[in-house]
């Protein structure tokens, strides 16, 4: 072994040694810029703002290339994945309008049920209490606004993670950045998450802001005390309390759910491109001049023997040129003269429908959905329910989350919830359904469910109108129920009605008057 190599080994011992009081040394260095940030002397708006921003926003825009590489590895290029999915809801609206159709399906009506309680349990005060701290924990809650806030992200990104705030007598769930959080674990509860106490070091983060845990936690990061439990920058969060919503779970990694539209959406915009350089050639024009020869036999055959001097037919091409408008190019040539233009430049017209009609055909949803004017109504229909079928999984997910809250708010007597398969496309339907169900004793809740009311509007407004003594003040509507049978004619109005009935209904062919 030579000299320099000894002297190498004792200089990275030195080095190793060294690290524990340069980590030490940065660490405190941070703390004290991040106490002082936090101070609101040192207040800045546009710091919030930013870090506001950076929770859920971080959009990239790649080439199709590129975009190919992510997508051909996703488990190595997650974030990369979940920014180009945000680049593209804003860049392209056929992405960006797919993604609220997903997000917006579903209703989030939802009843509760008791689970451990019989029928003389039910007359109690205890268990009438229990129901009510169940009804007002979901009303704090509010499940109708916050769930498909949540539904839409994870169709946009496929996880987010969340943890539970119980402030003021209000639950929240605080979204937490997703670049400081990592898939670790799997329970019962779903996926567990870890969270990097680094994003407290970053310059106006205020950990005030969040849960009071976060504190011990981040204490315990600057102390150090957790070095021998592994990763010291890494704390796992109690899955009980820190929440994935992941739409597709069969998957610890983070895909988004329309990647395999990432390279149309891409392509859409190349298509507008494509159509902007064929709009400016179809404007473009060049007229050629010809500078005419000598046809004199007198001087011979001579090369080049020009009419024109060179000079004057120069002067004159610029004087025809200044007084062309702008896309119309003047080219002198001792050549016949003749108007090129670029009007009849070949290929499609609809360049950018060829894009769309990928892009479309690729997600398997109707067009008819955004716009489109061809209509086919059973080719409508069958493409809402396999759109219904899509999301209908993440009711079971959100389920599972309250469930487990209502363990710990209703105490003796146990509830849950449940979200009917109710989705603005088949409300109506639903509640045709749910109305004959209860016609024959079916449980009336269903009916109150599918017109959007919580448990808690139910009973307040039936008790409400009951105060108000409406039926006595009040007339009946008239009704299919209340109007005897002599107007009743003809067949009863059909809502699956054909693509035929239907046009037939939109060109009045069968009124009077119209038949042939």
């Amino acid at each position: 072994m030579k000299v320099g190599d000894f002297l190498d080994k004792d200089k990275n011992v030195e080095m190793n040694n060294e690290l524990p009081d340069l980590l030490n040394y940065a660490l405190e260095y941070a703390k004290s810029i991040n106490s002082a940030a936090s101070n609101s002397i040192f207040y800045n708006p546009i710091w919030q703002n930013e870090l506001l921003k950076n929770i859920n926003m971080s959009p990239a825009k790649y080439d199709r290339k590129t975009v190919e590489e992510l997508i051909s590895n996703p488990k190595s290029n997650e974030k990369a994945l979940r920014d180009l999915a945000q680049y593209l809801e804003n860049y392209i609206m056929q992405f960006n309008r797919l993604v609220h159709h997903y997000g917006s399906i579903l209703t989030f009506d939802y009843f509760i049920e008791p689970t451990n309680a019989d029928a003389e349990d039910m007359k109690s005060k205890a268990f009438k209490k229990s129901y009510q701290k169940v009804c007002d924990w979901l009303d704090s809650l509010n499940p109708k606004m916050a769930f498909p806030q949540i539904t839409k992200m994870c169709i946009l990104e496929d996880a987010k993670f969340y943890y539970v705030r119980e402030v003021n007598d209000k639950t929240m769930l605080q979204e937490m950045p997703s670049a400081y959080c990592k898939i670790v674990n799997k329970t019962e509860l779903g996926y567990q998450y870890a969270f990097n106490m680094y994003y407290f070091m970053q310059m106006g983060v205020n950990i005030d802001d969040y849960a009071p845990e976060f504190a011990q936690y981040y204490l315990d990061f600057i102390d150090g005390t957790d070095k021998n439990k592994g990763y010291m920058y890494w704390v796992t969060l109690d899955p009980s309390k820190a929440f994935v919503f992941k739409f597709d779970e069969n998957r610890a990694g983070q895909t988004p759910p329309l990647m395999g539209l990432f390279v149309d959406s891409v392509e859409i915009a190349a298509y507008k491109n494509l159509l902007k350089t064929k709009t400016q050639l179809e404007v473009w024009k060049i007229i050629l001049n010809k500078i005419p020869l000598h046809k004199d036999e007198k001087n011979g055959n001579k090369k080049d023997n020009f009419a024109i001097a060179a000079d004057t037919a120069g002067k004159f091409s610029s004087l025809m040129q200044s007084t062309m408008p702008e896309g119309v190019k003047v080219v002198t040539t001792p050549l016949d003269s003749e108007t090129i233009d670029f009007s009849d430049s070949q290929g499609k017209n609809d360049i950018v429908g060829i894009g769309q009609q990928h892009f479309y055909e690729s997600s398997g949803t109707s067009p008819v959905l955004f716009g489109e004017k061809k209509s086919n109504g059973v080719g409508i229909k069958a493409s809402i329910q396999t759109d219904e079928n899509y999301v209908l999984h993440m009711y079971r997910i959100f389920e599972r989350f309250v469930n487990f809250k209502l363990r710990e708010v209703s105490g003796r007597f146990r509830f849950k919830i449940t979200f009917p398969d109710i989705t603005r496309f088949n409300q109506k339907d639903k509640l045709d359904a749910y109305i004959q169900a209860a016609q024959y004793g079916f449980p009336r809740l269903l009916v109150a469910a599918s017109l959007g009311l919580t448990p808690s509007q139910l009973v307040n407004l039936t008790n409400f109108e009951n105060s108000l003594n409406l039926d006595s003040i009040m007339k009946p509507l008239l009704s299919a129920h209340t109007q005897s049978g002599k107007d009743k004619s003809g067949a009863p109005k059909k809502s699956d009605i054909t693509d035929d009935g239907q046009k037939t209904i939109d060109n009045g062919s069968n009124l009077d008057g119209m038949r042939t």
